[in-house]
């Protein structure tokens, strides 16, 4: 009785081993590592998920401000549009549009052009970057009932 419980036993310790060898080669999971490439758009600045044509005169100064899908930290750009006979041009530091650009583009210049030129960021190197300018023409957009 003994040695058929010791053969069970040692069958037992064998089968038991044998799953585990098993069940490790089937969960094992080699390390992928995937690297992204970036297309031309993902460098393209925005606003709002605008990168050419119209824009909303509401999402004109969305609080992301200027921004890349790739995630460059946009550092300084100018607003360059028409007012009158003369062309104005402001000169920012950041990527937020300031207020009273926001204010004035919203009472003045609905369907006017609207340049965002010689915007600069810093790639997630630490490089600058030139960026591609914007032309956006802010528009109204009819309330949808």
């Amino acid at each position: 009785m003994w040695s058929s419980l010791k053969d069970y036993s040692m069958k037992s310790v064998f089968v038991l081993s044998t799953l585990l060898l098993c069940a490790n080669a089937f969960t094992q999971v080699d390390e992928i590592k995937m690297k992204k490439s970036y297309g031309e758009m993902d460098y393209a600045p925005q606003i709002a998920g605008y990168f050419d044509g119209e824009i909303p005169v509401n999402k004109i100064c969305d609080t992301r401000g200027l921004f890349t899908r790739r995630g460059l930290k946009i550092i300084v750009f100018d607003i360059d549009y028409h007012d009158g006979d003369e062309s104005k041009k402001v000169h920012v530091v950041g990527n937020q549009i300031p207020d009273s650009v926001c204010v004035y583009i919203r009472k003045y210049k609905v369907g006017s052009e609207i340049f965002f030129t010689n915007i600069k960021a810093v790639d997630l190197d630490g490089s600058i970057k030139n960026l591609s300018p914007l032309r956006l023409v802010a528009i109204k957009q009819e309330d949808k009932e």
